[in-house]
């Protein structure tokens, strides 16, 4: 269709708008692109702050059939567009809604809106993000530790990147900037190392700041693989002020915009691909550059994990995005303290404390099933099966270093001796030496009877990897998929006279290996806090117990 054509069936489907009468009980109309005057397919239009919501057909046109009484304002979004709204009354047919396309020219001079602004018109969202691991991980120091040594007293111990890595001489800095200090990392023009850890710039201890996901654009996500805020996969968009600023949501239906500071755009990738920039990468092993190659290892894998599970398909019952587990409500009707901002469902009101590793979801991240019984007059027998059931990518996920594991324990008693005493195991069922050799009392649990679901890596001699930054292939990987369960068996030798045995079968969650922990000589989380790898009785946090009593004939 040629312009003016386009430009006449504009004029003539806004006149409609302007006669139609009002006594259809539903809202009708089209959305169109304001410079173009295109149609626009697949744009959303909503009741604002409801569920009535219509997208848009190849003609632009909307339906929104439960628009009957009263007026109402009515949200147009698509991405790559400014929101736009008008107030109709319900039953109006023919409305217009024109959509701005949102400038795409990248400012490498615009100034990052600091979060403590963001907060004078959104409170309850920073308090909670300055709670979160997104907003303390700029000082992260286990991994300052493992990229130049300088996060701990210990952190020159062990494997150091930039003194050890086989990359350090070609790529000294990494990649690591690019997630946890993304604001420097986009302004030094997407290059650079973390910064001295005693002398953070503002940008930098600002970590994974609310401009810097409200201005995420676009993610490629056939590029899933490449670490953090990476050019040409990740576009920030930085806007002139003349162009009008631009703050990126997944409401869909907002329309307030504040001259200078923000106007809202539909970028519904920040529910999961926005989290893939940052817990979805490969290592690069021949350094070019090139994150997707298949010699590469696949260092944190959880979206594609999420990606292949039931909990991506939108038409099943257990469908859920990454904000819908790690950003739930809070309980607030509104999502800012202007006045006059309708009120929604609390439902659609997401925390920014966005965390995953509380006790909260270790609690409730897997079931754990144990039956134990007599085998023969000599054999107890024990299966434990964990179901991977609650958790929408593997258990355990996300970096490296972080483990799972089951312990089984059998005591039995004689009807003498009050204490019990440890039956031995008679099968190989054990905990492998990444669960830490030494005395078991103290949390190393390598070769007691149970089992470690972890990663490991291996380098280019086959030798176990000191990181993923160096690893050429895998070990092995017993984590449980999503939707996934590992069933284990066990024996145990009866001895003579035991009249009962007690059968007891823990999960415990490690940060860490241990020996990463002794070598680094860390007492608190790399962000400050509690380490319970070290904290007796568990050494760990105890995800499930269960305990079985079996009678013995």
């Amino acid at each position: 269709m040629q312009p003016t054509s386009i430009r006449l069936v504009f004029r003539a489907l806004f006149g409609l708008a302007l006669t139609a009468p009002l006594a259809q009980a539903q809202i009708s109309g089209n959305v169109f692109d304001s410079v173009s005057l295109d149609p626009i397919e697949g744009a959303i239009v909503s009741v604002q702050a409801t569920t009535q919501r219509a997208v848009t057909d190849a003609a632009g046109a909307f339906l929104l059939p439960d628009a009957v009484s009263g007026s109402f304002t009515i949200v147009a979004a698509r991405k790559a567009y400014y929101n736009n709204s008008m107030i109709l009354a319900g039953g109006s047919s023919g409305a217009i809604l024109t959509l701005e396309p949102v400038a795409t020219n990248d400012n490498e001079d615009y100034p990052f809106i600091t979060p403590a602004t963001c907060g004078n018109c959104h409170p309850d969202q920073l308090e909670q993000w300055l709670q979160s691991p997104m907003g303390n991980t700029a000082m992260n120091q286990w991994t300052y530790d493992i990229y130049d040594g300088t996060g701990t007293a210990g952190g020159m111990n062990g494997f150091v990147y930039q003194r050890d890595s086989e990359h350090a001489l070609v790529n000294p800095n990494s990649e690591c900037a690019s997630c946890h200090q993304p604001e420097a990392w986009v302004r030094r023009g997407f290059e650079g190392g973390l910064e001295d850890i005693n002398d953070l710039s503002s940008n930098a201890m600002h970590g994974v700041s609310c401009d810097i996901c409200h201005k995420v654009a676009h993610i490629d996500e056939s590029q899933k693989n490449f670490p953090g805020i990476w050019p040409g996969v990740v576009t920030i968009s930085r806007p002139e002020i003349s162009d009008g600023p631009v703050t990126y949501g997944v409401l869909g239906d907002t329309d307030f915009g504040f001259f200078g500071v923000m106007r809202p755009s539909y970028q519904p990738q920040l529910t999961s691909a926005m989290c893939a920039a940052c817990h979805q990468d490969k290592n690069d092993p021949d350094d070019d550059g090139d994150f997707e190659e298949a010699n590469g290892v696949i260092s944190e894998p959880t979206y594609l994990e999420w990606l292949a599970s039931e909990y991506a398909n939108p038409a099943s019952p257990k469908a859920a995005s990454c904000v819908d587990c790690h950003m739930p409500s809070y309980g607030s009707p509104t999502v800012c303290n202007i006045p006059g901002i309708p009120e929604r469902d609390p439902e659609t009101v997401r925390s920014h404390m966005i965390v995953g590793t509380t006790p909260e979801f270790l609690e409730n991240a897997v079931e754990m099933n144990m039956r134990a019984g007599q085998a023969n007059p000599n054999t107890l027998k024990v299966q434990v099966t964990v179901d991977n059931s609650l958790t929408g990518h593997h258990v355990p996920t996300g970096v490296s270093i972080r483990n799972v594991i089951l312990l089984v324990d059998a005591v039995a008693y004689d009807g003498i001796n009050p204490d019990g005493k440890r039956v031995r195991q008679k099968n190989k069922q054990r905990v492998h030496a990444l669960g830490g050799i030494g005395n078991p009392k103290l949390g190393y649990y390598a070769g007691l009877p149970g089992k470690m679901y972890a990663k490991s890596f291996h380098d280019s001699s086959f030798a176990e990897a000191p990181f993923f930054t160096e690893a050429t292939g895998f070990l092995f990987d017993t984590r449980i998929p999503a939707g996934g369960k590992d069933t284990t068996d066990y024996r145990f030798n009866i001895p003579p006279g035991t009249t009962k045995v007690v059968v007891t079968s823990r999960l415990i969650y490690r940060r860490s290996y241990r020996a990463l922990i002794d070598e680094k000589g860390w007492t608190e989380t790399g962000q400050g806090k509690l380490l319970e790898d070290l904290e007796a009785p568990y050494y760990g946090h105890l995800m499930e117990e269960s305990e079985r009593v079996v009678l013995i004939q």
